[in-house]
C-alpha cells in the first residue's frame, strides 16, 4: 500500500486511518486487510458518498447540539452554584449583621440598665444619707493700738454678707460671725472639713476674714446636690470709723448704716447675687462703691452726707437708687450702669443740698425711669435722655420744660443727669416749685 492510497470504513466511508481496527464515526471494527482505494477513487467511486457525507454532517451536527446541550447545563449548574454561593454568602453577611446589632443591642441595653440602676441607686443612697451640716463661728477684733479709722475686709465664697451697727454698747471694735447651714442628700455626717478650708482670720492691726471653698468640694459628687445657706455678719461699732471691703462671690452683700455714723471708705461687690445699702443720717465722708455681675442693686439714702462719689454697677440686673434730702460736702459724681436690666432714680430734694452731682445713668437694654422732686428755689436740675431704640418721654409736672427746671440757670446747686439706652425708653418726670 502506497502512500497515495487512503482507507475508508466500509460501512459509512469515513477516512480512518490506516492502522485503525475500528471507525470513529460509526464504530464498525474491521480486519487489517480491509480494501484500500485511491482517496481520488474512493471518493468519486465509493457508492453512496454523498449520503455517508450527509450522515457524517447531521453526526456532527448532533454531537455539536449535545454539546451545547451539555455546556449550557454546565453553565446553568455551574450559575445556579454561584447564584447560591451568593445567597449563602448573603445569609452569612446578615447572620454577621444580624449578631454584630445583637452585640451592640446587647451592650446598649447593659450600659442603660447599669445607668438607671445606678442613677436610681444613686438618689437612694441619697436620700437615705440626707441630713444637715450646721456650724457656727465666731471671732471678735480688739486691736491694741485702735486706728483713727479700722479696716474691715470680708470674702466669702459661698456665703452671703450682712454688715450691720451695734444696738446696745460692745467692747470689741468689730465682731464676725459665720453662720453655716448646708443640707440635701449624702450630707449626713459631713463636718466642715468636707466643704471649706480653715477659715482665715487675722486681727493684728485690721480685722480680715476668709472662707473659701475646699478644692475637692467641687468635683465631689455628694455635694452637687446640697442647699447652702451661709450667712457672714459683721457687726461693728457705731462710734468707730471704718474702711469696709465685702466681697461675695456666690450670695449677695447688704449693708444698714444707722444714724450718726460715719464711714471712710465703702466698697462692696459680688459675683452672682444682689448689692443692697440702706443708709438713714449717715455720713459717707469717702464715697461708696457697689459692684455685682448677676444681680441687682440697691442704693436707699435717708437724708445722708456724701463727700465723695457712689456708682452702683451691675451686668445683668437693675439698678435703683432712692435719695431723700442729701447732703453733698463738695461736688460729687453719680454713676449707675448695667448691662441687661433697667435704671430708676428716685431723687426727693426738700432742702438744700450744698453742691453739685453730676451723672450717668447708662444701659444697653432696659428702661430708665427718672422721678425728681425739690421745693428749694436755689436748687435746680436737668434730666436728658438718649436712645437708640425707644422713645423719650419728659413728663413736666409743675416748674419743668423738657427735663429742665426753670430755675436750673438761676444760682444754687443742681442736679445734672445724663440717661442713655440703646434698646428701651427712657421716662423723666420733673417738678420744682
Amino acid at each position: 500500500m502506497n502512500d497515495s492510497e487512503q482507507k475508508y470504513c466500509p460501512s459509512c466511508g469515513t477516512k480512518i486511518e490506516r492502522d485503525a481496527q475500528f471507525c470513529f464515526a460509526c464504530g464498525s471494527q474491521f480486519d487489517e486487510d480491509v480494501s484500500v482505494k485511491p482517496e481520488k477513487e474512493k471518493i468519486s467511486t465509493a457508492p453512496g458518498t454523498r449520503d455517508i457525507a450527509s450522515k457524517i454532517a447531521q453526526k456532527r451536527e448532533q454531537v455539536s447540539v449535545r454539546l451545547a446541550e451539555k455546556r449550557e447545563q454546565v453553565s446553568a449548574k455551574l450559575a445556579e452554584k454561584r447564584e447560591v454561593k451568593k445567597e449563602q454568602v448573603a445569609l452569612k453577611k446578615e447572620k454577621k449583621k444580624a449578631k454584630k446589632t445583637y452585640k451592640k443591642g446587647l451592650i446598649v441595653g447593659i450600659i442603660i440598665s447599669c445607668v438607671i440602676f445606678g442613677v436610681v441607686g444613686f438618689f437612694v443612697v441619697g436620700m437615705l444619707t440626707s441630713g444637715t451640716y450646721q456650724e457656727t463661728f465666731t471671732y471678735t477684733y480688739n486691736p491694741a493700738s485702735p486706728a483713727s479709722v479700722e479696716q474691715c475686709t470680708i470674702y466669702a465664697e459661698t456665703a452671703s454678707i450682712n454688715v450691720q451697727y451695734n444696738s446696745t454698747p460692745v467692747s470689741y471694735y468689730a465682731k464676725v460671725e459665720v453662720n453655716l447651714h448646708i443640707t440635701g442628700m449624702f450630707q449626713s455626717g459631713k463636718v466642715f472639713q468636707n466643704f471649706f478650708n480653715p477659715i482665715s482670720w487675722e486681727n493684728a492691726s485690721s480685722a480680715a476674714l476668709s472662707l473659701t471653698k475646699n478644692a475637692w468640694s467641687w468635683i465631689d459628687p455628694t455635694q452637687w446636690f446640697k442647699i447652702e445657706n451661709n450667712v457672714i455678719t459683721l457687726t461693728l461699732r457705731t462710734d468707730i470709723v471704718y474702711d469696709i471691703t465685702a466681697t461675695s462671690i456666690t450670695g449677695g452683700v447688704s449693708m444698714t448704716v444707722p444714724e450718726n455714723v460715719t464711714l471712710n471708705d465703702l466698697t462692696l461687690s459680688c459675683t452672682t447675687g444682689g448689692v443692697s445699702v440702706y443708709g438713714t443720717d449717715a455720713n459717707f465722708t469717702q464715697g461708696l462703691s457697689s459692684t455685682t455681675i448677676t444681680g441687682s442693686v440697691l442704693l436707699n439714702f435717708t437724708r445722708c452726707a456724701f463727700g465723695d462719689n457712689f456708682a452702683g454697677t451691675t451686668t445683668t440686673g437693675g439698678v435703683i437708687l432712692n435719695t431723700y434730702n442729701a447732703e453733698y460736702t463738695q461736688d460729687i459724681t453719680c454713676t449707675l450702669t448695667t448691662t441687661t436690666g433697667g435704671i430708676t432714680m428716685n431723687i426727693q430734694q426738700y432742702i438744700d443740698m450744698g453742691a453739685n452731682v453730676t451723672g450717668t445713668a447708662t444701659t444697653v437694654t432696659g428702661g430708665i425711669s427718672v422721678i425728681y422732686i425739690d421745693t428749694v428755689a436755689s436748687v435746680g436740675a436737668r434730666f436728658t435722655g438718649s436712645t437708640t431704640t425707644g422713645g423719650v418721654s419728659y413728663n413736666d409736672v409743675l416748674g419743668f420744660t423738657s427735663g429742665t427746671s426753670n430755675d436750673y440757670s438761676d444760682p444754687g446747686n443742681k442736679y445734672t443727669i445724663a440717661s442713655t439706652t440703646t434698646t428701651g425708653g427712657i421716662s423723666i418726670t420733673g417738678s420744682s416749685q
